[in-house]
């Protein structure tokens, strides 16, 4: 295991200081697991994960051996500054209240860490393949959607970290939903390429679908419609498109209903299971996290920071269950709860706020181009899904999310009318 550590972080190393467009590649790998044969988190020495953490702390260690150090944009600063604030917070708050030590509140905070990818992407952004990122990551969710799909087949064939005997499950299925917001833009403005594109997109819509997050379905099919249908080729909602959209998608759903009256009386129980308290998974989310809300109350404005689940002062909080969803204070499926904990109200309305004003850029005629108005359509699903899904706080949202960032910020140069070989990929 040692020598697999050394050698993971020892390329990762050579990779982040000479070659950094392959080093964001690999990077992206890792955090697939490799594509489901090697598992960075399984690295762990006296009880620490050091896969992920090295990996993050190479990132942010080789910022310091660019040769010309070109420094952060200034439009940039007001998020990265933000960034290292929720950091620094996060890991000193527990000391100062006397609730954790350094060494537990900085484990504590891993998943914070995958924060560092859009720091390397912006300081060596002149070194970055921007297309080769770009290829990667469609490359990359057509292969997790393939899975899902072989996984209905013969799940034997799917890859061993991806297939757990009863189930398939990838790291991460936000990038299927990444990769299709980039070929939409294929879609929308290269039509040689139609019937191509167009199988790609089924296996990706199909992948998408099979990986069973609701909120992440819902809200990608509904910004894809939104970029594909109802902004024109200039990038404008059309007022026509929106009409015509919305009178076929109530047509269709209806014949949907009359034609398959079990998916209408599911869907009926689905809603009244929602408004009357009694839906399976948000009576069992409300239970998980009791206790927490119970912390949140005496603690409402400023939160916690990071909590390691072996610190003394867990052991003062009302834990009900051994159940694994109760075990820590972090929480992967509710993200609001797990921001407020971390940062109380304050700290998470500032943090969203911030976060907003740049992942809604490609919105803006100012920035908006085929490439920033997808990337902003994907950023902008993170409000609903992190409801359900922790996309803030955790890697599964923070990486894609990061890269859809950073694809904003450098695709000023794109415009719909030229440069569009540039997105043919």
């Amino acid at each position: 295991m040692i020598i697999i550590v050394i050698i993971f972080l020892s390329l990762g190393l050579f990779l982040s200081i000479k070659k950094p467009k392959y080093f964001i590649i690999y990077y992206i790998l890792a955090s697939t697991k490799f594509l489901g044969f090697i598992d960075p988190s399984s690295f762990i020495i006296n009880g620490v994960e050091i896969g992920y953490f090295g990996l993050n702390l190479i990132t942010i260690l080789s910022l310091f051996f660019m040769n010309e150090w070109q420094g952060f944009p200034k439009k940039t600063k007001l998020f990265l500054y933000t960034l290292i604030v929720i950091l620094i917070y996060g890991i000193l708050k527990p000391i100062f209240d006397e609730n954790s030590t350094l060494i537990k509140t900085i484990i504590a905070s891993k998943e914070i860490w995958f924060y560092s990818i859009i720091f390397y992407l912006i300081v060596y952004r002149q070194a970055i393949d921007d297309i080769l990122l770009l290829k990667s990551v469609k490359i990359i969710g057509v292969f997790l959607s393939i899975n899902y799909i072989i996984g209905l087949i013969a799940p034997a064939f799917v890859p061993p970290l991806y297939y757990n005997g009863f189930f398939v499950r990838t790291f991460y299925p936000t990038y299927i939903s990444l990769a299709l917001f980039l070929y939409a833009i294929n879609l929308k403005f290269s039509p040689s390429r139609l019937l191509k594109d167009r199988i790609i997109v089924t296996i990706l819509l199909l992948g998408l679908v099979l990986s069973g997050h609701s909120s992440l379905i819902i809200m990608t099919i509904f910004g894809f419609v939104l970029y594909k249908y109802l902004y024109n080729t200039n990038l404008i909602l059309n007022q026509f498109s929106i009409i015509k959209t919305v009178a076929f998608s109530v047509v269709g759903i209806l014949f949907i209903f009359i034609f398959i009256d079990e998916l209408y009386n599911d869907l009926l129980c689905k809603i009244d299971g929602v408004i009357t308290g009694n839906d399976n998974s948000l009576s069992a989310r409300d239970i998980y996290n009791e206790f927490r809300w119970e912390a949140i109350n005496k603690k409402k404005e400023i939160g916690y920071g990071f909590i390691h689940q072996s610190s003394d002062f867990m052991k003062e909080i009302n834990i009900i269950s051994t159940n694994r969803f109760m075990e820590r204070f972090t929480v992967i499926d509710s993200g609001y709860v797990d921001m407020i904990i971390k940062y109380g109200y304050l700290g998470t309305s500032i943090i969203l706020i911030i976060f907003t004003k740049y992942f809604t850029l490609g919105f803006f005629e100012k920035y908006r181009n085929p490439l920033s108005l997808a990337m902003s359509i994907y950023l902008l699903q993170y409000v609903f899904i992190n409801y359900t899904w922790s996309v803030y706080t955790f890697s599964h949202g923070i990486i894609p999310g990061m890269i859809a960032l950073y694809f904003i910020l450098i695709s000023q140069h794109f415009h719909p009318k030229n440069d569009l070989n540039k997105l043919k990929y």
